[in-house]
């Protein structure tokens, strides 16, 4: 159920006290749907800031109208003057730390799937613009905490709100929960495969070749509105390939994971970034990529192949990830955001590891501290109990994985 956007106030504009020679003010937005007024500037500043796809509207709105329920949507423009200098959509909603209520501020649009978040910023204004969304959600909106995650190790957001946190809040916790993986593409395909070690370099030659002579390759790129009904191939394919491994894979493991997906790309069909790159040998589909495309960005969302050990042997995963790197040096992307956690094939083919950061912040009053604690205490038990030994070890050797992911631990991945 989409949480309604009827009778929605006007956006609220507040003047904000600002370090010498800035002229800071705040826009503020109640729902998904206020978005549509400010679209073509939201969209052109989280573009122009070298943001990511997450930020823009059409992924908020679908987001949100899937996830949206029982949260308060709470996303601020801040400008200098006349000038955008930041765009932060949040999700304000109450948790639960065992008998606790704990009010919360994280980004909107993020949980309930997998991101690389680099928060819509001017560069340079890191430290004011969110020193005004933790006033705004630390004060007014009454939050206990607001975590930034998961945060790319690629922005300096997380050391800015470090430095507010000891300044003028608390700083509850800073981290890495893990490892995200980033290529930087060169200007062109050779110097691409030039800068990488002569062993993967090899590897990915030979492989070329085996699969050439054993069935005759073709490639081809959709987009547009053949995306939309390219998703049940994608999804069938990627969904055999992870059930021949005992495990569900994403659509499986992600609550309407599914049903968002096939939203998100409806939405963003006429726009051209949703978009499949497929290989295809004798005529059979082999491996397909699904990427969105932004900016200069290409975010590689996930990745489908044919089962068959034969051609794992020869290397096909290989093959269609150096394929996507090709095509997008060729149509002049800069980045490929690769995803959270640590692929050896990524890495072998060039990928950067950064840590993906978490920050979270508190108020003052003791009270916000203590929750704020409290919560990530709980969550932290939660995900060893229900995730890492059950999910990932006992429920597998019961035969009981066939089943999503938990919607409370969802939750409290903060």
């Amino acid at each position: 159920m989409t949480p309604s956007t009827a009778d929605i106030p006007l956006p609220v504009q507040e003047t904000l006290a600002a370090p010498a020679g800035l002229d800071l003010h705040v826009e503020r937005l109640h729902s998904p749907g206020d978005l549509d007024r400010v679209r073509d500037a939201w969209d052109g500043f989280v573009e122009d800031s070298g943001s990511d796809i997450y930020f823009t509207v059409d992924w908020l709105q679908v987001w949100w109208a899937h996830y949206g329920r029982g949260r308060t949507f709470e996303a601020l423009i801040v400008r200098d003057g006349d000038r955008i200098v930041g765009a932060l959509p949040f999700a304000v909603q109450r948790l639960w730390a065992g008998p606790v209520p704990v009010r919360l501020a994280r980004f909107a649009g993020a949980d309930s799937t997998f991101a690389v978040l680099t928060p819509a910023i001017a560069e340079g204004f890191e430290e004011p613009v969110l020193g005004a969304a933790l006033d705004r959600l630390l004060g007014d909106a009454g939050c206990h905490a607001v975590s930034l995650w998961p945060l790319s190790g690629d922005t300096p957001a997380a050391a800015a709100a470090e430095r507010l946190a000891a300044d003028r809040f608390r700083l509850v916790r800073s981290d890495s929960t893990g490892p995200h993986m980033l290529f930087r593409l060169p200007e062109s395909f050779e110097d691409y495969l030039a800068g990488i070690n002569r062993y993967s370099r090899r590897d990915y030659r030979r492989s070329l070749r085996q699969l050439d002579e054993r069935c005759e390759i073709t490639r081809r790129t959709v987009s547009g509105d053949d995306a939309v009904s390219y998703l049940d191939r994608f999804i069938a394919l990627h969904t055999a390939h992870w059930q021949a491994e005992g495990k569900l894979g994403h659509f499986g493991d992600w609550p309407a994971s599914e049903d968002f997906t096939r939203d998100l790309i409806a939405r963003m069909a006429a726009s051209g970034r949703a978009r499949f790159y497929e290989i295809a040998g004798d005529g059979e589909v082999l491996a397909i990529e699904q990427c969105f495309i932004f900016g200069d960005r290409c975010h590689w969302r996930l990745a489908a192949r044919d089962s068959d050990p034969e051609l794992e042997r020869l290397g096909l995963g290989r093959v269609g990830a150096a394929d996507l790197l090709r095509l997008m040096i060729e149509d002049g992307r800069k980045i490929v955001e690769a995803g959270p956690g640590h692929y050896e094939y990524k890495a072998r083919l060039g990928a950067e590891e950064l840590p993906l950061r978490r920050v979270v912040i508190s108020g003052r009053p003791a009270a916000s501290r203590g929750r704020s604690a409290l919560l990530l205490h709980w969550a932290d038990l939660l995900n060893l109990v229900y995730y890492r030994v059950w999910f990932l070890k006992i429920a597998p050797r019961l035969g009981r994985s066939g089943r999503a992911l938990w919607r409370p631990w969802i939750r409290t991945r903060v």
